[in-house]
C-alpha cells in the first residue's frame, strides 16, 4: 500500500492540486484500492489531526501578526534596526536582516515576513544604489528568521505531532535565530566593502532612544508572548489570544491606524491563511497517520540504524532527505509528514527532541527558498517584478550561508539546548 501512496501523491500534484488535496485523496486511494480499508477512516484522521489544543494558537499568531503589520509596526521597526546598525557598512541591508529578526518575534511566519518588511525596503535599497539582486536574494532569505525565532507557528506544529515542548522549542529557537541572522549581517558587510557602499552616519544616543520610544508598544508584544509562555502564567495558545487584544489595543487605540473596515479585511486575511495552514495540517496528518499504522517509521528506523550507527551520518543522511523534502512540500506538511518518522530514530542514536525540532525547523526553512515549491522566492515574485529563476538565483549566496548555519546548528547542540535547558 505504501509502494502506491507516494507515487499517487506525486501524480496528483503534477496534476495541479492543492497540497492538502493531493493528502488526502492519496490516503483515500490508496486505502481504497490497496488497502482494504473503508475510505470514510480518512476525514476522521483529518478532523482529529486538527483537533489539538496546541493548533488552536495558529489563528491567533496570525492574527495578532496581521494587526501589528496592518497597524504601522513595520515602519516602526525598520526605524530601529536603521538607529542600531545603520552606520554599519551595508547598514541598510543589516538593517534589513534585523527589522525581518524583530517582525518575525511578532509574526512567526515566513511569507508575511517577507511582505511587511520587503515592501519597504527593497524600494528603499534600490534608491540607495544597492544590486536589486542581492536586495531581494537577501530579503527573501532574511525571511526565513520568521518562523525560526521565537514563537514560531512551524514549532507549534512539530511540538503537537512528537509532544515536544512548545515552550522548550520556542526558548531553542532564538540562538539559532542569532547565528543565521549574524551570518546573513556579516555578509551584508562584506558584500558593502567590496562595492564600497556608503553608511549612514553614526547615530546619536537620542536619535536611538527616540526610534525605541517609537516601536516601545511593538516590542512589548514577543514580551507578552514569550514571557507569558516562559513564566507559566499563560500556555502558548492563551499566550496567542492575549496577543490578538494587545495587537488590537496599539493599532487601533495607540496608533490609531486601524479602522473598522481595516479590521475586517485582517479577519478577512486570518480566516484564509489559517484556513489554509489547518487544510494542510489535516491532509498531511491522514497520509502520517497511514505511515504510522503500516509501520513505516519503525521499518525505515530499523534500515537506517542497520546501515550505520554513526550519529554523524544519520544527522547528515536527515539534513539531505529534509532539504529534498523541502523543495516539493511546504513546512506544515514536511513536518506532519516526516517529523514522526524521523525523531524516534535520532532519538535513538542520543539527539534531543528539541535540538533535532530545530534542524527540522532550518531544513524547511531552507525549502522556503527552493524551487518549485519555494513558497519565500513566490511571495518575493510579488515584491519585485523577476521571474523565479532571477530570485532563487539572486538568493544562492544567501542560501550557502543558510546550509552553513544548519550544519553548525545540527553538530553543536549547545546552539539549540543551552536555552531551553537553562529555563527549565
Amino acid at each position: 500500500m505504501i509502494s502506491a501512496l507516494v507515487p499517487i501523491f506525486f501524480s496528483l500534484l503534477l496534476f495541479g492540486l492543492p497540497i492538502f488535496a493531493a493528502l488526502a485523496l492519496a490516503v483515500t486511494a490508496a486505502l481504497y484500492f490497496f488497502g482494504g480499508i473503508d475510505p470514510l477512516v480518512v476525514p476522521m484522521r483529518m478532523f482529529s489531526g486538527m483537533n489539538n489544543f496546541s493548533l488552536m494558537s495558529i489563528p491567533f499568531f496570525i492574527l495578532a501578526a496581521e494587526l501589528m503589520r496592518i497597524g504601522g509596526l513595520s515602519d516602526r521597526l525598520i526605524e530601529l534596526a536603521k538607529a542600531l546598525i545603520g552606520w554599519l557598512p551595508g547598514g541598510l541591508a543589516a538593517a534589513t536582516v534585523l527589522a525581518c529578526l524583530f517582525f518575525g518575534s511578532i509574526s512567526g511566519s515566513s511569507p508575511a515576513t517577507v511582505i511587511a518588511i520587503g515592501t519597504i525596503m527593497y524600494p528603499a535599497m534600490v534608491a540607495a544604489g544597492y544590486n536589486k539582486y542581492f536586495s531581494i536574494g537577501l530579503i527573501a532569505t532574511a525571511g526565513t528568521l520568521g518562523p525560526i525565532v521565537p514563537p514560531s507557528i512551524a514549532l507549534i506544529i512539530y511540538g503537537s505531532v512528537t509532544g515536544t515542548s512548545v515552550g522548550k522549542l520556542f526558548a531553542g529557537g532564538l540562538l539559532p535565530a542569532l547565528l543565521i541572522g549574524g551570518l546573513l549581517i556579516a555578509y551584508t558587510t562584506w558584500y558593502a566593502i567590496r562595492n564600497n557602499y556608503s553608511r549612514d552616519p553614526f547615530p546619536s544616543l537620542k536619535q536611538i532612544g527616540a526610534a525605541f520610544k517609537r516601536s516601545a508598544w511593538g516590542l512589548g508584544l514577543p514580551v507578552i508572548l514569550l514571557g507569558g509562555i516562559y513564566s507559566g502564567v499563560f500556555t502558548p495558545t492563551e499566550s496567542a489570544a492575549s496577543a490578538c487584544l494587545y495587537g488590537w489595543f496599539v493599532g487601533a487605540v495607540v496608533y490609531r491606524s486601524i479602522s473598522f473596515r481595516a479590521l475586517l479585511e485582517i479577519l478577512r486575511n486570518t480566516g484564509l491563511l489559517s484556513g489554509t495552514l489547518l487544510l494542510i495540517t489535516a491532509g498531511a496528518s491522514a497520509f502520517s497517520w497511514i505511515l504510522a499504522s503500516t509501520g513505516t517509521p519503525t521499518q525505515i528506523a530499523s534500515e537506517v540504524l542497520s546501515s550505520t550507527d554513526s550519529p554523524i551520518l544519520i544527522m547528515l543522511l536527515f539534513n539531505v532527505i529534509m532539504l529534498i523534502a523541502g523543495c516539493f512540500l511546504d513546512s506544515a506538511s514536511a513536518i506532519i509528514i516526516l517529523a514522526p518518522l524521523m525523531q524516534p530514530i535520532a532519538a535513538q542514536v542520543g539527539v534531543d527532541p528539541v535540538h533535532f525540532g530545530i534542524i527540522t525547523l532550518v531544513n524547511l526553512s531552507v525549502g522556503m527558498l527552493t524551487p518549485p515549491v519555494g513558497l519565500n522566492l513566490f511571495v518575493a515574485m510579488g515584491v519585485v517584478k523577476m521571474t523565479l529563476y532571477e530570485i532563487f538565483r539572486a538568493a544562492l549566496p544567501t542560501i550557502c550561508l543558510m546550509v552553513v548555519a544548519l550544519l553548525l546548528i545540527t553538530y553543536i547542540p549547545a546552539i539549540s539546548t543551552l536555552l531551553p535547558n537553562a529555563l527549565y
